[in-house]
C-alpha cells in the first residue's frame, strides 16, 4: 500500500537550518560589501589604525595624531609644549591615501569576506608616514627654548682677603645639533611624542684680566691715599702678550733696576764669553747685595775706557734703541749726574714722584726690557735681535736671566709666590721709592710683573715689602687660579 510521504522533522531542521544560513551569509555579504568602501580591517598609516574608516575618517585620525598632538620638548627638568606646525611639519596626504587605496582594491574579495566572517583580518601591509619639516625651523625653535631655558656660567670673582679669586658656577648650553635626532623623531611618532635637548654643562672661564686689575687697582689706591704716594704697575703675560699698566708710564727713580740694562749692553759690546773677572762684575751687579762699584767697572767696560760717565751714555742710548724712551743715566752710581734728560714720562703736568735725576724709568719700561730678554732667550727674536743685530745671542739673554734668578731675598716679588718658585729679578730702593721687576716662572704661564712705589720723604719698608709681596701674590694666582697660592691663609672661596 502506498503512502503519501511528507517531510520528516529532520528534514525540517535541515532546511530550517541552510536557511537560516543563507540568510546570515547574505546579510554579511551585504555587510562586508558595504564594508570594501572602507579601509580593511588591520591597515595603518603611519602607524595609525584606519581599518573601517573612510578617507575623510582615516585623516582626521591621523591629524589629531601627528598634527593636533604636541610634542614636549625636555631641556632637563623644563619641559614645552611645541606644535608641530612650529617647524613646518607637514603631512603628504596624496601619497598616503595612494598607497592606502591601492592595498584596499588589491585585497581578493572572498578572502576578505572569509576573514571578516571569522574575525581574522586579512593581512595587509601598512602604508608608512610621509611627511616633512623644515630643519632650519627646527633648528630656530631649538635655539628660542634654550635663549629661555639655557643658563649662563657664572664669572670668577677676586677675593681680596687671599688675593685669589672665587670659582664661578657652571651654566648650561644646549647642544643644538645634537638635539634634531630626538626631536625628529618625535614628531614622526604617532604616540610617546616626547624628546630631550642635548644640554650640556657650561665650564665658568677662568678669571678675566679686569678682575686681576681690578683687584690691583683697589690695592694700590689704598696705599695712595693713606701714604699720599704713587705706585706704578706693570704686568705682562709672556703668552698671550696681554698687559696690564696702572700708572705704568709714571717717571720713577732708576735704582738698583737700571743694572739690568747695564748688563745687556756688556754682553752687546763684548766680542767673546765674559771672562771670569767680567762674570763675578756681572755677578755682583745684578744677584742680591747691591754692589754699585762693579756696576760703576761695568760701564766702564761698555765704554770701552775709563769713563763711566760714557757707559751711562752708552746705556741711554742703547735704551733709545729698543724704544725705551723713558729709561735713562745720566751718571753712574753714587755720582752727581749731569744735566737729566727730558722724557714722556718726566714731562706730564703734575710730576709727583720726585725720580732721581740722573737715573730714571717707567714700570712700563722696565717690563717690557724683561719681556725682550725673556723672549730672547727663548730664541723668538724680538726687539733684541732686531735692535742688535745678532750682538746679544740667545744664550746670552738667557744668562742674563740666570743671574736674575739667582738674586734670592725672600721678600718683595719673591714673597708673593711659592718657594719654588722661579723668579728672575733686580730689585731697588733708596728712601722714597721702593721697586722690584722680575719675570715669574709658573705651571699656569709665565709673566713679567714691575712694581715701584713712591711716597714722599720716606717710604718705610714695612709698608712696600707685603704690597709689593700682595700684588705678586695676586698675580701669581691670576695665572695659577685652579691651584693659588694662599701663604697660609684660610682661602673662602
Amino acid at each position: 500500500m502506498n503512502r503519501r510521504s511528507s517531510p520528516g522533522l529532520g528534514q525540517w531542521i535541515t532546511v530550517s537550518v541552510m536557511v537560516a544560513a543563507t540568510i546570515f551569509l547574505l546579510a554579511k555579504l551585504y555587510q562586508y560589501a558595504g564594508l570594501r568602501a572602507y579601509y580593511p580591517t588591520g591597515l595603518t598609516i603611519g602607524g595609525v589604525d584606519v581599518g573601517g574608516l573612510d578617507r575623510e575618517e582615516a585623516g582626521e585620525a591621523i591629524s589629531n595624531r601627528y598634527i593636533e598632538a604636541p610634542v614636549t620638548i625636555f631641556h632637563e627638568e623644563e619641559s614645552f609644549s611645541v606644535n608641530p606646525s612650529e617647524a613646518e611639519f607637514t603631512l603628504d596626504w596624496e601619497t598616503m591615501f595612494s598607497q592606502a587605496d591601492q592595498e584596499r582594491s588589491q585585497q581578493d574579495f572572498w578572502a576578505g569576506f572569509w576573514g571578516f566572517l571569522w574575525g581574522r583580518a586579512v593581512e595587509v601591509n601598512p602604508v608608512p608616514l610621509a611627511a616633512t619639516h623644515n630643519r632650519e625651523a627646527l633648528r630656530e625653535l631649538i635655539l628660542d627654548i634654550s635663549t629661555l631655558a639655557d643658563k649662563p656660567a657664572q664669572p670668577a670673582q677676586p677675593v681680596p682677603q687671599t688675593l685669589s679669586f672665587q670659582y664661578g658656577e657652571a651654566g648650561t648650553v644646549t647642544n643644538v645639533e645634537a638635539s634634531f635626532a630626538d626631536i625628529e623623531a618625535a614628531l614622526y611618532r604617532p604616540s610617546q611624542r616626547e624628546a630631550r635637548l642635548v644640554v650640556e654643562p657650561r665650564l665658568p672661564a677662568r678669571p678675566q684680566q679686569n678682575l686681576l686689575t681690578r683687584l690691583l687697582v683697589n690695592r694700590l689706591q689704598d696705599f695712595e691715599q693713606t701714604t699720599d704716594g704713587v705706585a706704578s704697575l706693570f704686568i705682562m703675560d709672556l703668552e698671550a702678550g696681554d698687559e696690564i699698566a696702572i700708572n705704568a708710564n709714571a717717571a720713577m727713580s732708576g735704582m738698583d733696576m737700571l743694572k739690568t740694562p747695564i748688563v745687556l749692553e756688556v754682553y752687546r759690546v763684548l766680542d767673546r764669553r765674559p771672562t771670569l773677572t767680567h762674570q763675578e762684575l756681572i755677578s755682583n751687579t745684578l744677584v742680591a747685595r747691591p754692589d754699585n762699584e762693579s756696576a760703576n767697572a761695568l760701564l766702564n767696560i761698555v765704554a770701552g775706557q775709563d769713563d763711566p760717565f760714557l757707559g751711562a751714555e752708552l746705556v741711554t742710548a742703547s735704551m733709545q734703541r729698543l724704544g725705551l724712551v723713558n729709561t735713562f743715566m745720566t751718571a753712574p752710581y753714587d755720582e752727581d749726574g749731569r744735566d737729566t734728560l727730558a722724557t714722556p714720562a718726566n714731562s706730564q703736568e703734575g710730576l709727583r714722584t720726585n725720580p732721581t735725576p740722573q737715573m730714571q724709568t717707567t714700570a712700563e719700561d722696565m717690563g717690557t726690557l724683561l719681556s725682550m730678554i725673556y723672549y730672547c732667550a727663548q730664541g723668538q727674536g724680538g726687539a733684541i735681535a732686531a735692535a742688535y743685530d745678532g750682538d746679544v745671542t740667545q744664550a746670552e739673554c738667557q744668562e742674563i736671566m740666570n743671574y736674575l734668578a739667582a738674586n734670592s731675598i725672600d721678600s718683595l716679588l719673591e714673597e708673593g709666590v711659592p718657594a719654588d718658585t722661579t723668579v728672575a729679578h733686580r730689585h731697588g730702593w733708596i728712601s722714597d721709592t721702593h721697586g722690584d721687576v722680575g719675570i715669574i716662572f709658573t705651571p699656569g704661564g709665565n709673566y713679567v710683573i714691575a712694581g715701584f712705589l713712591y711716597k714722599p720723604n720716606w717710604l718705610e719698608w714695612e709698608i712696600s715689602s707685603p704690597l709689593l709681596a700682595d700684588i705678586s701674590r695676586a698675580a701669581y694666582n691670576y695665572f695659577n687660579f685652579d691651584n693659588p697660592y694662599l701663604n697660609g691663609v684660610s682661602n673662602t672661596n
